[in-house]
């Protein structure tokens, strides 16, 4: 298979994610076949490194969905808590940090913006760029959010990873970027 203008880079992504779910899903269910009555051994003990952080993100998104307090915003929330945290952000930037396309990024801002939560300022200096600012309700509702997310990560035990196991992680996420980078 190879990249062009037929078959954009992020329809590559999608296909290649379905293939990566399709292959943890086999494997899992391998797993649960497999599984003998030791009390010890679990899927999580032979389970690969990526699917680990696979179910890590898909148990996240659940909690999400469970939790009142997200108010049906799983995905919007995680850029709500972005924009208040950074000033002077843009929509490219949001796109850029969450690796989403910019029409993404453009139809979920469409939803924080009229619910109030976002406004959208033209940049003075590049009339085409838009600069992202939380409201009052769009701060209030992102520190409700965030306190959300700290509170599965301590119920998870993120808080209790040492400092060089999160650098090592934000390493390895950094080289999976590049070599994507790399191969464009």
């Amino acid at each position: 298979m190879f990249i062009d203008e037929q078959f954009p880079r992020k329809h590559l992504y999608v296909f290649t994610y379905k293939i990566i779910l399709k292959i943890e899903k086999s494997y899992i269910k391998s797993l649960d076949e497999n599984m003998t009555n030791d009390n010890d051994a679990d899927k999580f003990d032979s389970m690969p490194f990526i699917a680990l952080i696979h179910n890590i993100s898909k148990n996240r998104l659940r909690y999400s969905i469970k939790n009142p307090n997200q108010l049906d915003m799983i995905h919007e929330g995680r850029y709500l808590i972005t924009i208040n945290k950074r000033s002077g952000l843009s929509q490219d930037d949001l796109a850029d940090t969450f690796t989403q396309s910019k029409g993404t990024i453009a139809k979920a801002l469409r939803k924080l913006e009229d619910k109030g939560y976002v406004e959208r300022i033209i940049d003075e200096n590049n009339r085409r760029k838009y600069i992202l600012k939380t409201t009052k309700e769009g701060k209030e509702l992102a520190i409700l959010l965030e306190n959300d997310l700290k509170e599965w990560e301590r119920n998870v035990g993120i808080y209790e990873l040492d400092e060089r196991t999160k650098d090592q992680l934000k390493n390895i996420a950094r080289k999976s970027e590049d070599i994507l980078k790399d191969s464009d």
